[in-house]
């Protein structure tokens, strides 16, 4: 992973020093071994929690709808985490062999990215603070998601979310379950959905991101430093 470039052609992608939502593109640019500058922006320490650090460049960066994260790819530049998947998705093969596979790439991405908004919910509000609230949490709307997921999973019985090749798809779904199963305590939650516990397990062993995944994804919080819980590292166990 590069963190500079003067190859104004190489991609730039900017988001918080977090996984939050950039996490499956970059692990789509780590599976593709494409080289690209990874902009991590800090935020600040509370109670303030400052994001001056990317205020100070957002409305200089020639974005049309500044946000974060944000991808330049040459002269084109896009923002809006799922815009960016499926960007990157066309753009190195990962959407699925024909147009019935690429539905199925968006809308598994699209469930995957229902579960994070939830998972955010909760961890962003004082929710988070209470070991209770997440209990419940996991053992509602999380065991809620990995049963349809394992029902997906059992119905297709493919290697991959979407056939016999990675997809975008399976980035997304892994990190976003990655970082809902961080809220389990017990750590087994998991154990009741087989064939969510064979697809994590696939992907987390894919040879071109099997690194990447114990040297930096795991090194990096859920969430942003403000939020009541993900703010600090967890590694699951």
């Amino acid at each position: 992973m590069s963190k500079s470039s003067s190859d104004k052609n190489q991609i730039v992608f900017g988001y918080w020093a977090i996984r939050g939502l950039a996490e499956p593109v970059r692990l789509a640019l780590h599976y593709t071994k494409t080289p690209f500058t990874d902009k991590l922006y800090v935020q600040g320490e509370g109670p303030e929690y400052s994001r001056q650090e990317w205020l100070s460049e957002k409305q200089n960066l020639g974005l049309d709808f500044p946000n974060l994260p944000y991808l330049f790819d040459g002269d084109f530049k896009i923002t809006q985490s799922k815009a960016i998947l499926y960007y990157l998705g066309r753009k190195f093969s990962l959407m699925g062999k024909n147009l019935n596979e690429e539905a199925r790439v968006m809308m598994l991405c699209e469930e995957a990215h229902d579960l994070r908004s939830a998972l955010s919910g909760v961890c962003y509000s004082p929710k988070g603070e209470s070991k209770e609230e997440r209990k419940k949490f996991v053992e509602t709307t999380v065991s809620e998601y990995l049963q349809k997921l394992d029902n997906y999973f059992g119905k297709y019985n493919t290697k991959f979310a979407v056939g016999d090749a990675p997809t975008v798809a399976d980035f997304q779904l892994y990190s976003y379950i990655d970082s809902a199963l961080l809220l389990d305590d017990e750590q087994s939650l998991v154990d009741k959905y087989s064939n969510v516990k064979r697809f994590l397990k696939t992907i987390n062993e894919l040879p071109e991101i099997k690194d990447y995944i114990v040297k930096s994804h795991a090194q990096l919080p859920i969430n942003n430093k403000v939020a009541k819980f993900g703010g600090q590292i967890i590694q699951n166990k």
